[in-house]
């Protein structure tokens, strides 16, 4: 994933004059891609250090695994910023890809 600061404040302005509430805990969801499973295990063990859950772990139509952990928090832009930034290199480590974000009520 490409990350870009300038998008990541316009869905949060969006976000907020839709009363999302974004000054609250809110639910972020990240997804990573892999050929291999374990690749995504290895990731989620880094990741569950920080407090983040599985919410899904499956193989596509292509084969392919994802992964999806969430972790309920307040980010500001800069910081899911800072955070795609980091994604994209631990995916890296692990021959896995970053594809993105999504965010959700906390509840």
């Amino acid at each position: 994933m490409n990350p870009d600061l300038n998008s990541i404040n316009n869905v949060f302005a969006k976000m907020d004059s839709n009363d999302w509430g974004i000054s609250g805990d809110l639910k972020w969801g990240f997804f990573f891609f892999s050929s291999e499973k374990g690749y995504l295990d290895q990731i989620f063990l880094e990741l569950k250090e920080h407090s983040y859950v599985v919410e899904n772990i499956y193989q596509n139509e292509n084969h392919e695994w994802i992964l999806q952990v969430s972790k309920i928090e307040v980010l500001e832009p800069e910081k899911l910023y800072r955070r795609c930034l980091a994604f994209n290199q631990l995916a890296e480590t692990y021959n896995a890809y970053f594809d993105g974000w999504d965010v959700g009520n906390s509840v």
